[in-house]
């Protein structure tokens, strides 16, 4: 914050370096609220193949989700996410990347108006809102 003789009224200055350009996200990450996911590795050979993991978090854009079972990036999955009310959103999606060993970002096949309408409604019970 740089001062320009009025100290009512501060001026900011931005660095806005391409390196310091690394979030690209476009929606709302928000921390997993309580739900179950399914997955399934969607594939001609990956039918009947499905398996637990964890929404660590989500936006209406993709998610990162923790699994045992291995994933490689670019691999096609199905998921299946069941919030703590009964909440149901059955969504595909590609795997983006492995950030550690066993977490993975999932980026969903198109966005989701509903999930998006619906995390938000979330956020706003959390915080009193609803």
């Amino acid at each position: 914050m740089t001062d320009n003789g009025n100290s009512d009224f501060p001026t900011f200055t931005f660095d806005f370096s391409d390196h310091l350009k690394i979030n690209k996200r476009v929606s709302v990450r928000y921390a997993a609220p309580s739900a179950t996911l399914t997955l399934r590795k969607v594939g001609l050979l990956q039918f009947g193949n499905e398996f637990t993991g964890k929404l660590v978090d989500i936006s209406a854009k993709g998610a990162l989700i923790s699994s045992s079972e291995p994933l490689a990036k670019n691999n096609k999955v199905a998921l299946k996410i069941v919030f703590a009310d009964g909440t149901l959103f059955n969504l595909k999606g590609t795997v983006a990347r492995d950030k550690t060993p066993k977490h993975y970002g999932i980026k969903l096949d198109s966005y989701s108006k509903d999930l998006d309408e619906y995390l938000f409604k979330l956020l706003g019970k959390s915080v009193g809102l609803n």
